[in-house]
């Protein structure tokens, strides 16, 4: 019993030695810290000024690159969206926090506070080693630093830093050692990342970006829609991508969150005010640049033909003009937190497809945004693309099944061969698609559970000047089996061809002052009865009214003509002009030589002349 009592009484001695070891160290640590002489004061002060200088390099750079400092890695953009895994900001990358990856998924690239904390302190470590002591050491100071050790505390307004790691100086016979050292920045860097995923995850539930690219997409655009008129509409590819990017240059940085940190000039501006489900009390940015990777893909018919709609008045009696495009339209948006001090900074893609916002939510895996089609490429085919003189000619793939399309690829040159080796999903008379700079796009119809080799002549572009002689405006349209092209003369004078057979139409106008009367009329139909006697056959009378307004043509045809033509590379690459002689009409003066001058233009012949 005595000796257990005894092995008792020594641990207790044990631990109260331990204990008042460990107190003293750190009274004596501060005792040393505080205690620091007044002509070596000056030598530990720069030195933690060195590490607050190195740890504001580091808020700063996580501020400036959505929270990271060591970058993730690359990821180059794709077919479907231009956009890498980073942006180009001023000459810095900032990686994106939701991304369309080559492959096409849908990715996000978001860092945790954790790993902010962990790049942080990985960044001050590297560097401790690296304050100057020169000017010191030229008034015989001496300074050693030892192995180091750094943990940094995120929080809403300050950046905590723990740094261990011995600094001892030497004055003459003296010396101080100072181990441990506690640093505190005022930094909203933590509060500006929690407010950053809040709107993220608001994006990422809502898209409200998306809506609003989607009402800039139909305010800048056509879409869809019937105007009132005689003449054809034209869409001009490069005049719709301008008023989109336009567009999204005017309303992208109006957009604000709800809060504190701005006042509306008028109550309809509540319109860019979107509610994130928090209270900003920080200002904020929505950044959209027109030299940042933006996508504008147009589907539709460029030059709609008017429809005559009344029966009795001729095709043109009343003339209207049904359009609809569709868009896919990808492009980048920086959402930046601020104050005069600091910024906190990331972007995400924003995506419409088919004119619609787009419906996958990002996983840290990746969503797939292409068809469900493009989910089971199982087929391997060797794609080859040359031009009509078989020298390789490298072109972007992609693969059509049905009304799914799929981005493959692209192939390389290797040799005397443009070459891609791919695998596509099986699916009978899909078509694959190459497209290159200066080529038209050419189109393989492929069994892919049939087929493994394609081979795809692409035809080279070139541009011809047109000439129409005295022609004050003219439609031009060459319509050919794989590629077509439509110019409105004079606003544009060249026209890109490829070798081919063509349907060349040529409509030529001129100001008119001819009005067609308004319209109004009653129309009776028998329809059938509604229940039982509708099965067997009773009918009833309908009647509607009819009331359409006066018309002004304010252009009317005054000449124009057919004819079919085969055009020949040679005569492209050896030509700079290409006349066209159109028969003229003269202006219609009513409403009968408006309809025979659209009649005459079936018959009358046109004729080209290459020089």
């Amino acid at each position: 019993m005595e000796n257990k009592r005894g092995q008792v009484t020594l641990f207790i001695i044990i631990a109260i030695v331990i204990v008042g070891g460990v107190i003293a160290y750190f009274l004596l640590r501060d005792t040393i810290v505080n205690d620091i002489p007044e002509d070596m004061r000056p030598v530990y002060d720069y030195y933690l000024s060195c590490l607050e200088d190195t740890a504001r390099q580091g808020v700063s750079l996580l501020g400036e690159q959505g929270g990271y400092i060591k970058l993730p890695e690359f990821q180059p953009g794709s077919a479907y969206a231009p956009t890498s895994s980073q942006l180009d900001f001023l000459g810095q990358a900032v990686p994106y926090w939701m991304y369309v990856s080559g492959n096409n998924l849908l990715k996000e690239q978001i860092p945790t506070k954790t790993e902010m904390e962990q790049q942080l302190s990985e960044y001050i470590s590297e560097r401790v080693g690296d304050c100057d002591f020169s000017e010191f050491e030229a008034q015989g100071y001496d300074v050693y630093i030892g192995n180091n050790d750094v943990v940094a505390s995120i929080n809403d307004l300050t950046v905590d830093l723990a740094v261990t790691n011995p600094i001892t100086i030497y004055s003459g016979d003296r010396f101080i050692s100072v181990t441990n050292h506690k640093i505190s920045l005022a930094s909203k860097l933590g509060k500006f990342y929690g407010m950053a995923v809040e709107v993220y995850n608001y994006e990422k539930s809502s898209m409200f970006l998306e809506e609003y690219a989607l009402d800039v997409m139909r305010l800048y655009a056509p879409v869809a829609g019937t105007d009132i008129t005689c003449t054809p509409k034209i869409f001009v590819d490069e005049e719709i991508r301008n008023g989109i990017v336009s567009g999204l240059v005017a309303n992208i940085p109006a957009l604000k969150l709800d809060g504190t940190y701005y006042s509306l000039s008028e109550d309809k501006r509540k319109y860019f005010v979107s509610d994130a489900g928090i209270n900003v009390d920080e200002d904020v940015n929505f950044m959209y640049s027109a030299d940042w990777p933006t996508k504008i893909e147009i589907y539709g018919d460029r030059v709609v033909e008017p429809v005559g709609l009344q029966e009795g008045l001729g095709i043109l009696g009343f003339c209207y003009v049904p359009y609809q495009l569709i868009y896919d339209i990808s492009f980048p948006v920086l959402v930046q937190f601020y104050d005069t001090q600091e910024v906190f900074q990331f972007p995400v893609s924003v995506i419409i497809s088919k004119n619609e916002a787009r419906e996958s939510l990002p996983t840290n895996s990746g969503v797939s945004i292409e068809s469900p089609v493009c989910d089971y490429k199982n087929q391997e085919v060797e794609i080859y693309t040359y031009d009509v003189n078989l020298d390789p000619v490298d072109s972007r793939i992609k693969f059509s099944c049905l009304n799914s399309f799929c981005d493959i690829g692209e192939t390389s040159t290797s040799g005397e061969d443009s070459k891609l080796v791919a695998n596509l999903p099986q699916c009978v008379n899909g078509f694959i698609i190459a497209t290159a700079e200066g080529y038209a796009d050419a189109k393989y119809q492929i069994s892919t559970n049939e087929e493994t080799i394609a081979n795809i002549v692409m035809n080279k572009k070139y541009n011809v000047s047109l000439n129409l002689g005295e022609v004050d405006k003219a439609l031009v349209s060459f319509e050919g089996e794989d590629y077509s092209a439509t110019v409105l003369y004079p606003d544009t004078t060249s026209v890109e061809l490829v070798e081919g057979n063509y349907n060349i139409t040529v409509y030529v106008y001129d100001n008119s002052s001819l009005v067609f009367p308004a319209v109004n009329d009653r129309k009776c139909v028998d329809v059938s009865e509604a229940g039982l006697a509708g099965f067997f056959g009773a009918t009833k009378e309908k009647c509607y009214d009819i009331n359409i307004p006066a018309m002004d043509v304010t252009f009317a045809v005054v000449g124009g003509g057919k004819t079919s033509e085969y055009i020949a590379e040679s005569q492209l690459e050896d030509s700079t002009e290409l006349n066209i002689n159109v028969p003229l009409f003269g202006v219609p003066s009513d409403i009968a030589g408006l309809q025979a001058n659209y009649e005459s233009v079936d018959n009358e012949l046109i004729y080209l002349d290459f020089k």
